[in-house]
C-alpha cells in the first residue's frame, strides 16, 4: 500500500504506435541507449506494414499484440511478460486485478509498464490511497490518471499489458541481421491472426491502397492517420538502415554508440547502404503523401506506385546480405 510515481518516466507520441511506448520504457530503465528508429528497426515494428483495406485509422494496430510484443522485446534481448482478452468475459474482473498487481509489481521494481489505453500507453506509477495508475501518454508531460476499476475500459473490447522483466546482453551485430531477415518475412507474409478479406500485409498492404485510392470507397480521416503513421515508421527504417551501413541519415543522426559499430560494418555491408537509399526514397515519398492531404487519388496512387518499387528493391537488397541464413530456413523465413 502507498504511491510510488516513477520520476522522469514520460513517452513522447510521435506516431508510433508500441515503439513510443517501448522506447520510454526502456530508455528511462536504462535497458536501451539508441534511438527511436534504431528500436523500430531492432524491434520489427517499423518493418511490420499493414492496412485495413478501407484504410481505417486501426491499420497500424492490426496484429497479434500478444505474439508480436513479446517478439519485439525478444529480438532485442528483452525477457517480457504480456496478457491481454477481452473485457466481456465473465472472468475479466479477476484479470484486471492481476493486471493492477503485476503493473504495480513492475513500478516497485523501477520499470514502468506498457498497457492499451484505446492506444499504448505507459505506466509510471500509483497511488493506493486514491486506487488510480498514473500513466503517460505522451501528448504532452502531465501524467494522467486511470482509477483502477476502470482499466481495460478504453473504447474497445480489448485489454492488454506488457511488464519488461530484464535484459539479456545480445551481439547488436546478430540483432540487426535479424531484423533484416523478419523484414523480408514481413513483405512477404500475411499475417495470419487477420482475414485476408479485411487486411492487406507487406507487399500487398501497396496493393490495397491503391485499390482503395481507385474506388473511392474508404475512410478518409483513417487514411490520413494511417499514412501519416507509415511516413514515421518509413523514415525509421531510412534512418535505420542508414545507422546499419554505417551512412549518416539525412533525416537524423543516430546515437553515437550505434554509430560507431555501423562504421566499422560498413565496408561487410554494402547490401545494406543499398536498401538504406531504397528506403530513403520511400521516406520521402510517404512524407510527400502525408504533408500533402489535400493531393488528387491518381497523384497519390502514383507515389504510392513508386513508394512499392523502392521498397521492393529495398527488401531485394536485404535478400542479398542474408540470403544464405534465409535459404537455410527454407519456407519460414520468420522462423529463427
Amino acid at each position: 500500500m502507498g504511491m510510488v510515481v516513477l520520476e522522469g518516466l514520460r513517452m513522447r507520441s510521435e506516431r508510433r504506435p508500441y515503439t513510443d511506448a517501448l522506447h520510454a520504457v526502456l530508455i528511462h530503465r536504462g535497458w536501451f541507449r539508441g534511438s527511436k528508429a534504431m528500436l523500430s528497426g531492432m524491434t520489427v515494428t517499423g518493418f511490420r506494414f499493414t492496412v485495413n483495406r478501407r484504410l481505417t485509422a486501426e491499420s497500424a494496430t492490426a496484429y497479434n499484440w500478444h505474439s508480436e510484443n513479446f517478439l519485439a522485446a525478444d529480438f532485442t534481448g528483452m525477457t517480457s511478460s504480456q496478457h491481454m482478452g477481452f473485457v466481456f468475459q465473465p472472468t475479466w474482473p479477476l484479470y484486471r486485478e492481476l493486471a493492477i498487481a503485476e503493473i504495480k509489481a513492475s513500478i516497485d521494481r523501477g520499470a514502468g509498464a506498457v498497457f492499451w489505453h484505446g492506444e499504448f500507453v505507459v505506466a509510471a506509477g500509483y497511488d493506493d490511497e486514491r486506487s488510480v495508475l498514473y500513466y503517460s501518454d505522451g501528448r504532452d508531460s502531465q501524467l494522467r490518471e486511470l482509477p483502477y476499476e476502470r482499466f481495460g475500459n478504453n473504447g474497445t473490447p480489448y485489454w492488454y499489458y506488457q511488464i519488461i522483466e530484464g535484459r539479456i546482453p545480445m551481439d547488436e551485430h546478430a540483432i540487426v541481421k535479424e531484423s533484416f531477415l523478419q523484414a523480408i518475412f514481413k513483405w512477404e507474409t500475411h499475417d495470419l491472426a487477420l482475414p485476408e478479406r479485411g487486411y492487406a500485409c507487406g507487399r500487398a498492404a501497396y496493393d490495397a491502397i491503391v485499390t482503395a485510392l481507385r474506388s473511392g470507397d474508404y475512410d478518409r480521416d483513417g487514411a490520413r492517420e494511417t499514412f501519416a503513421t507509415y511516413a514515421a515508421f518509413k523514415r525509421d527504417l531510412a534512418e535505420y538502415t542508414a545507422g546499419a551501413a554505417g551512412v549518416r541519415s539525412q533525416a537524423a543522426a543516430v546515437t553515437r554508440e550505434v554509430d560507431e559499430h555501423a562504421a566499422q560494418r560498413a565496408g561487410a555491408w554494402p547490401e545494406v547502404a543499398a536498401a538504406a537509399e531504397c528506403y530513403g526514397e520511400v521516406s520521402r515519398l510517404f512524407e510527400r503523401i502525408a504533408a500533402e492531404p489535400g493531393l488528387p487519388d491518381a497523384e497519390r496512387i502514383l507515389l504510392f506506385e513508386a513508394a512499392r518499387q523502392a521498397e521492393e528493391q529495398a527488401i531485394a537488397a536485404l535478400k542479398a546480405l542474408v540470403r544464405e541464413t534465409a535459404d537455410n530456413r527454407y519456407h519460414d523465413i520468420g522462423l529463427r
